[in-house]
């Protein structure tokens, strides 16, 4: 009795079984024949021009912070701040105290070395006095023009007063930083500007850093005249990119001489490369997978799809240039959301 009851449970259990499976692979089978209604466009080559923009600040061609070699009250500030300024001009004096108590040195050495000039003369003194005297006489005057020239704080080209960073009556010491973001931060009295040229700094990806060498004038923009479009130059290049972003910092200069643009606005680099070729598909056709960078498209060929990995190249707006494909693919545009690799479909263009 006990034998023929495992018999007839061994059986139903493989029945189950087999049943079950049957279930599963017809499921298979299903799937596997499943039709999706699709669109689909074919993939092509096309040439065209990639364009870059950057963002970035304005500054200027040449700056420097003026200051005095020594200590001293300021005396006198000659131009007010935005006032254009000529190579050599006198911009600032400084109180002339210290130097005239050099001055008094100096007129005191002068006599003992007449003086002793003439006992030589006269043979009523060795000459080694004189020599020490003409030491003295010429570390003096050296001292007197070095207070002389402290005195007096020069442009040291043609430029802009932009910013005093003191004001007159007030006493220089030689650590007086200037805080103003930006800018420089070193010490001085007044800060001064070239701003006939500006230079507006980006950062380029090592990729298209070959393509920018190449150019000869590059489009600038100021976001306060968006509508007037200035012709830059490469002007400077750091000499190593960075291991980080991996890109690297280029300086533009742009013609500013009636000083339309000033200093720390903001502007914009917008560059068109030479021309090349890609393929380029419609930007619905692209998809990402979720959480990662990865791209891919749905191709299309006798009714079945296959899903092949892309890398965007470009955005070129309704269509985007990828590498990954030959440019004659059929790539699936619509209908995508239940696509799987191998899977049949319909095509159901208008």
């Amino acid at each position: 009795m006990k034998k023929e009851f495992f018999t007839v449970v061994i059986l139903t259990v493989f029945l189950f079984t087999g049943c079950e499976q049957k279930a599963v692979d017809q499921q298979a089978s299903e799937v596997k024949n499943q039709e999706v209604r699709v669109s689909t466009v074919i993939a092509q080559k096309k040439s065209y021009s990639p364009e870059l923009s950057f963002g970035g600040t304005f500054k200027p061609f040449k700056e420097a912070n003026l200051s005095a070699h020594m200590p001293g009250r300021i005396k006198k500030i000659y131009y007010r701040e935005g006032s254009r300024v000529q190579k050599d001009a006198l911009i600032v004096t400084l109180s002339d105290e210290m130097t005239k108590a050099v001055k008094a040195e100096l007129d005191a050495v002068e006599k003992d070395y007449s003086r002793v000039s003439d006992l030589v003369e006269k043979k009523i003194v060795p000459a080694q006095q004189l020599d020490h005297l003409q030491a003295q006489l010429d570390a003096t005057k050296a001292k007197y023009e070095m207070m002389i020239s402290n005195m007096e704080i020069r442009a040291p080209f043609n430029g802009v007063v932009a910013e005093h960073m003191m004001k007159e009556g007030e006493e220089f010491i030689l650590l007086n930083p200037g805080f103003t973001p930006g800018f420089s931060h070193s010490s001085g009295i007044i800060r001064f500007m070239d701003i006939d040229k500006l230079l507006i700094e980006i950062e380029v990806g090592e990729k298209d850093y070959s393509g920018i060498k190449k150019m000869k004038t590059i489009d600038v923009t100021a976001e306060a005249y968006p509508d007037k479009i200035l012709k830059g130059q490469l002007f400077s290049e750091e000499s190593l990119v960075s291991t980080l972003s991996r890109t690297v910092k280029i300086s533009i200069a742009v013609d500013n001489s009636k000083h339309l643009i000033k200093p720390g606005m903001f502007g914009r680099v917008n560059i068109k490369l030479p021309a090349t070729e890609s393929v380029v598909v419609p930007r619905i056709a692209v998809d990402r997978q979720a959480g990662s960078d990865i791209h891919y498209v749905f191709t299309e060929k006798g009714g079945v799809v296959t899903r092949k990995g892309v890398e965007i190249v470009d955005d070129l707006g309704d269509v985007l240039a990828v590498s990954g494909l030959n440019g004659d693919e059929k790539v699936v545009t619509a209908g995508k959301t239940k696509l799987r690799s191998g899977m049949t479909v319909v095509t159901v263009n208008q």
